[in-house]
């Protein structure tokens, strides 16, 4: 049993980082009265109804409902079609003839592209989304937020599932609408009932946005394999000679986006991959990553030579993203081409009355900016968090550069860093609850349509509250996160709960306290962290993980103590490595 002082003490780490926010109400306020019962004591009182043509989503949706009552209460909830004689109360799940004859309209306003309903009365409970995808969002929805069903993370040790004979359901009036159009917080089935909907599919069919190609698209429409040979003029010069790539994916070699026949060739490319699938909705023009630009005259002759390295290349390609996307626009013209706003081409250019074509979808890259303090709270300072560098602009430029695109396309999407590649590399843990808190809600509210960020599949164990609060967060940027993490340390963790908490609060007050601004382009992570793990701090992880581990009193609570164990010894190891 902790002790009373211990406990205090957690509270006081705590209190310490988010005293800003106020104390936590409950993560979900229970619904309001009248009641509506699922299963009395162990015994089915209701069915499920799905339309009589129902899809392979509605289905799947159907039985996932039907199967997480069993998990908590071990009743099964039978399933029958719209009109089949029922007993109890009616639980319609889709496109039934209950929603349509209903006053409930779905719309984009009202629901997004893949928004729900919950609407309940003394008889039945209608479950809808605007599409199936959404229909299915309104089962995670009620599962979590009225059932008490939690997916911490992947598999069987991230899910926590409340046990009670009884199941009641308040009275619910809910038509909900995801903050962003596009979410992409991890793959898979994780991220489905994350109600991502970016690489998610049910029961091996996909069901994403269809969205051809992430980032980097240079080689995929022009590999060098296949053309330099005969075409080494579409590569770039690079000191005096054209350069066919010696790296894996291409990276650090470009194309001579001046020529031509390669804009023709990028633009043929992907204009057969649309004639191919005609249901592609985005497809990605980009430079490969890394540098590697072509030095010819006529290239060079597009750029802007007296900006900054964020602007290196931001002319040319703008250039070339809008000849090459109203080409494509001629054929496709309801296909969004996204490009991307990334390092060397971060800042759009400065063509009086210049815009994007409309057709054009810009993925703003929060990279090289500051990752340690939030976006909008203007806490990098010159001399003081970081020092002139060529490759760093604090996040008040950051916001700047955010402002300018918001001005020129209605289809800004953001890039985020929450697995940055340098701490990950380095063994460290990268806790970052203190800014995207702040961030997911400021590119809400800035008009920022879709919002993706980098997850490493391999450091759920280091990272997996990162990719936890991001997803519920791109879901619905109004949580109170102080209830989401009160919520999150409880049903995770267990008895385990108050060491855990103060375990993770202590990593996320060390880099508030270092309160220097971190970036790829600044500063590696190995030269900054003895500055963030002090010996005090690393003795008083020790501690967290040590009351934690005698606390945890089940197999699955001390896996999970076990990751945190496994991050503390990693770290130990890269800070002695680092001296």
């Amino acid at each position: 049993m902790l002790t009373l002082a211990y406990t205090m003490a957690c509270a006081c780490v705590a209190g310490a980082l988010l005293a800003s926010t106020g104390a936590a109400g409950p993560l979900y306020p229970p619904a309001p009265p009248p009641y509506h019962t699922l299963v009395a004591d162990g015994v089915p009182q209701a069915v499920i109804v799905l339309p009589q043509e129902a899809s392979r989503i509605e289905r799947f949706a159907a039985a996932e409902l039907q199967g997480y009552v069993a998990k908590i209460s071990a009743a099964e909830l039978p399933i029958v079609a719209e009109g089949a004689v029922t007993r109890g109360y009616r639980m319609f799940v889709g496109n039934t003839r209950a929603l349509r004859s209903s006053k409930l309209r779905l719309n984009a306003d009202n629901a997004g592209r893949d928004g729900f309903a919950l609407l309940s009365n003394a008889h039945r409970l209608i479950i809808a989304g605007r599409g199936d995808l959404g229909t299915l969002f309104g089962v995670y929805e009620l599962l979590e937020r009225h059932l008490g069903v939690r997916w911490f993370m992947p598999g069987e040790i991230g899910e926590v599932v409340p046990e009670a004979r009884t199941i009641r359901i308040g009275t619910l009036r809910d038509i909900v609408k995801p903050a962003f159009d596009t979410r992409w917080v991890g793959t898979g089935e994780w991220s489905l009932k994350q109600r991502m909907n970016c690489h998610v599919s049910v029961e091996g069919e996909d069901v994403s946005v269809n969205w051809l190609w992430h980032f980097h698209t240079f080689r995929i429409l022009i590999p060098p394999e296949e053309y330099y040979d005969e075409h080494p003029e579409w590569f770039p010069l690079v000191d005096g000679k054209r350069k066919k790539s010696d790296r894996e994916n291409s990276h650090s070699t470009q194309l001579c986006t001046s020529n031509p026949e390669v804009v023709r060739k990028l633009a043929e490319g992907m204009i057969a991959q649309l004639d191919e699938d005609p249901s592609i909705e985005i497809i990605t023009l980009s430079p490969n990553d890394g540098g590697g630009f072509c030095e010819c005259e006529n290239c060079v002759a597009l750029d802007e030579p007296e900006r900054d390295w964020f602007a290196r290349y931001s002319r040319r390609l703008a250039m070339l993203n809008a000849e090459v996307t109203r080409l494509v626009g001629e054929k496709h013209p309801d296909v969004l081409v996204k490009v991307g706003a990334y390092a060397m081409y971060a800042r759009p250019p400065l063509d009086e009355g210049w815009r994007p074509p409309d057709n054009t979808l810009v993925q703003l890259c929060h990279i090289y900016f500051c990752h340690n303090h939030p976006v909008a709270t203007g806490e990098c300072r010159e001399g003081e968090t970081y020092e002139v560098d060529d490759n760093f602009q604090p996040n008040q430029e950051f916001r700047r550069v955010l402002e300018q695109w918001r001005e020129l396309t209605d289809h800004l999407y953001i890039y985020e860093y929450y697995a940055l590649g340098g701490f990950q590399r380095a063994g460290l843990p990268w806790p970052l609850i203190h800014t995207m808190r702040h961030d997911i809600p400021f590119y809400r509210d800035m008009g920022v349509r879709g919002f993706y960020t980098q997850l490493s599949a391999n450091s759920w164990y280091r990272l997996g509250l990162n990719f936890y609060v991001a997803a519920k967060l791109a879901w619905n940027p109004d949580l109170d996160v102080d209830a989401l993490l009160d919520d999150y340390f409880e049903k995770f963790y267990g008895p385990a709960a108050e060491p855990m908490r103060a375990y993770f609060m202590t990593l996320e007050k060390a880099y508030t306290d270092y309160n220097g601004c971190i970036s790829y382009g600044l500063k590696r992570a190995e030269a900054i962290a003895s500055d963030i793990f002090t010996p005090a701090v690393m003795q008083e992880l020790e501690q967290h993980v040590n009351a934690a581990r005698q606390a945890a009193d089940t197999d699955v609570i001390k896996q999970r103590v076990a990751m945190a164990e496994q991050t503390l010894a990693e770290t130990k190891e890269s800070v002695a490595a680092a001296k």
